[in-house]
Order: C-alpha cells, then structure tokens, then sequence
C-alpha cells in the first residue's frame, strides 16, 4: 500500500502512541504492491499517522543508517518507546532500495520479528504502546519476502483482542502473499492453515475484519487457479450485509472475471450506496478521495469483467455505467467528480472490451 484521515468505524479511544485503525480505501483492482498499505480502499476509514507526526522525520532520518539487527534488540527493552523503534524499523523496510533488499529476505531477521511478535501476543497487553508494538510488528512481518512470520501473523489474525492489531496483520497477510507469489519462481504455497483462517475470518462476526479478509482474499488467490473454497468465501462476502465487505468481495471478483461481481460493482455507480459508504469519513476531503477511488476501481473491475466475458451480454453493468456519466455533473458532494473520472468511463463505454 504503498500503507493504510482517522477512521470513524474504530471502537478506540487509544492515546497518542497508538497507531490509528488501518481503515481505508477500497483496494485497488491491481495486486498490491510493497508499500500497498496507504492505499487500500475500502475499509471504511483511511488510515493516517497523524499520531506520528511528530516523530515521523526523525524516524525516516534514523532508518536511512540504522542496522536492522540493533532495530530487534532495542525491541527486546522493556521501555515505553519500542512501538517507535518497529515503526522505524517498518519505514526501513518500505523502500526498494539495497538495504531494504537485504532486510526483506533475511529470513533469520524475521524469525526474530515473528518470536517478538509471538511472545506480545501472549503476553496480551491492551495499554497503548503494547498495542502499537503489536501492530508494527504485523506490518513489519507483512514487508519481509520470507515466509518465516506467517504462522504467527495467522494466528494474530484470528485471535488478538485488538481491531486494529488483528486487521494489520491481515493486510501483512495480503502483502505477503502478493510479494512470495511474484518472486522468481514463486514461493507463496497456498497451506490449508491460510485457507483455513481466511474462511474464518470471512465469516468473523466484526464488519470490519470481513472487508478487511474479502481484500486479503482477492490477493492470495490471484487471477490463477485458486481454492474453491476461497471464491465461495469472496462469492458469499459479495451479498455481505457490510457495504464495504461487498464492494471488496466485488472488485476481487471481477480480476477472475466472476460473474457475482457484476451487482457489487454496478452499486458502486450508484450515488446513493457510494454516499452511505462514504458518509462516516470525517471530512469532506476523506469522503472525496474515498469516492474517487471506489470510483476508479469500479470502472477498472467493469472492464475486466467486460475482458473476460466478451460472449455474455453485460449490457445491465454497461448501463449503470453509462448512468454514472449522465449524472456525473449531479455529483457535487462532497466535492465535484474530477473531470478525469468521468472521462475514464467515457473510454470504458466507448472501447468495450479494449
């Protein structure tokens, strides 16, 4: 994401050191990339390290000649700043450069990341900075392309008593997935234990977590072969009572070409549903960029679905999008509909499948 505004959809009240929940964007019809974070879509509130703002500078300062080894054994100390050294050591980690290279496929390094991780997870500690620790970690584990911290990722996925602890694991999950499976060759085995907790957490009883898995979902089974279980989870999240669960499910549906995208997508067109998905963003500028994405991923899985489906007449989707461009002058809240927009689904109608 390229990583995951204060979300309104958050149940904390955490002071200061906590991260803020990894609400977000809708996620982007093309798989993640390493720094795919900041960029999820639907999660219904978009993260930001307002919190951090403060420290930021000085992090991105200290990661440029910091040793990632120092990085875990300053973790190790009991003090009330570890949250900041794994925030620092995940900042390291989001780049391409040759030390950032060397720290994601040090396998040893995230075998340490993954016991530290472990041993806060059993300690379950619910103060701020503990929680905070526990959510840079998965974030950490998420950027390695190792797979050394997925067991424990899993598990902090199924079973941490924090919302946003648990959904930043299942985006380090995703992240992951994607980064194994476009290596040379691919390294991302599909386990029946990741299968297994995907179907759990896509029928987890928080909204939040079934968006936040339908994302996940999308990534780990690709546009190739994938468990059958696996679609009939996105396939059931695409009637989700949970608008965001469903648009998720939606998109990642439509990169297979699946036809049970076709009515999640067609309501993303729709000025009353977007309203409702957008409307509990804190500012208008969030409600914007939230609209805008969804927006642009709905055009984007509409002419996938087109793509691949070129012998079925879709022409009820095309009509919802051809609605969209007749009205997109009407759509002036929170703020107009960027020209751009507009014109991509004028293109979209007007090249059919191209």
């Amino acid at each position: 994401m390229s990583s995951n505004p204060v979300s309104s959809n958050s149940d904390s009240d955490s002071g200061a050191n906590q991260p803020l929940s990894t609400d977000e964007l809708l996620p982007p019809v093309e798989p993640p990339n390493a720094g795919f974070i900041l960029q999820l879509f639907i999660v219904p509130g978009l993260i930001v390290l307002v919190v951090f703002l403060g420290v930021l500078v000085i992090g991105w300062a200290r990661s440029a000649t910091a040793d990632p080894v120092e990085k875990i054994q300053a973790l190790r100390v009991g003090n009330q700043s570890r949250w900041q050294q794994a925030f620092e050591l995940a900042q390291m980690m989001l780049g391409n450069g040759e030390q950032s290279a060397e720290i994601k496929n040090n396998s040893e390094l995230a075998k340490e990341v993954g016991v530290l991780l472990e041993e806060e997870f059993e300690a379950r500690r619910d103060d701020d900075n503990s929680i905070s620790l526990r959510y840079y970690l998965c974030r950490i584990l998420g950027e390695f392309h190792v797979d050394d911290g997925l067991d424990v990722l899993m598990r902090v996925a199924r079973e941490d008593g924090e919302r946003d602890v648990r959904r930043e694991a299942i985006n380090a999950i995703a992240v992951l997935a994607h980064s194994l499976r476009s290596l040379d060759p691919p390294q991302l085995g599909i386990q029946p234990e990741l299968i297994d907790t995907l179907v759990q957490l896509a029928n987890d009883q928080d909204e939040l977590i079934r968006s936040q898995t339908a994302y996940a979902i999308g990534v780990v089974v690709g546009q190739q072969d994938a468990d059958p279980q696996l679609i009939t989870e996105l396939e059931r999240l695409a009637d989700d009572l949970f608008v965001d669960a469903r648009y998720n499910a939606a998109i990642a549906l439509a990169r297979r070409g699946n036809l049970h995208a076709v009515e999640g997508v067609s309501e993303m067109f729709d000025a009353e549903a977007v309203a409702f998905s957008i409307a509990k963003e804190k500012t208008p500028a969030l409600q914007a960029f939230k609209r805008n994405t969804m927006l642009r991923n709905a055009i984007e899985a509409t002419r996938l679905l087109l793509k691949q489906n070129p012998e079925l007449d879709l022409s009820e989707l095309t009509d919802t999008v051809q609605r969209f461009v007749e009205t997109a002058s009407t759509w002036t809240e929170p703020a107009p509909l960027p020209e751009a927009l507009v014109q991509q689904a004028k293109d979209l109608l007007a090249s059919g499948t191209n």
